[in-house]
């Protein structure tokens, strides 16, 4: 019969710790709408603005859905995809701050 025995070492962390902030506040949401927006208006499906966008459309439904954090380049290859100024969704989430102050 064999034994083996283990000395890893164990470290106890809270499980507060260990949770991932949310991608969630209004400034995002904001965002959100203004880019589904515009690619509505554009009349472009996930499907069809993710690959120029280089990413699978469910990622770009998660972002649009908040339930992926937006990267800023994925934003602004999502924005030049639809042919708008990133500028414009900028300035959306610089309103939002100053709504706020």
């Amino acid at each position: 019969m064999i034994f083996v025995v283990s000395f890893a070492t164990f470290y106890p962390v809270s499980n507060i710790a260990t949770m991932k902030t949310s991608t969630y506040s209004p400034h995002y949401e904001k965002l959100r709408f203004w880019l589904k927006q515009k690619r509505a208006d554009s009349a472009l499906t996930l499907r069809e603005l993710a690959p120029m966008v280089g990413s699978h459309f469910t990622s770009v439904g998660k972002m649009e859905q908040d339930r992926k954090k937006i990267e800023l380049v994925e934003f602004v290859r999502y924005c030049q995809a639809l042919g708008v100024d990133p500028h414009e969704g900028l300035e959306v989430i610089i309103q939002s701050l100053a709504e706020v102050e």
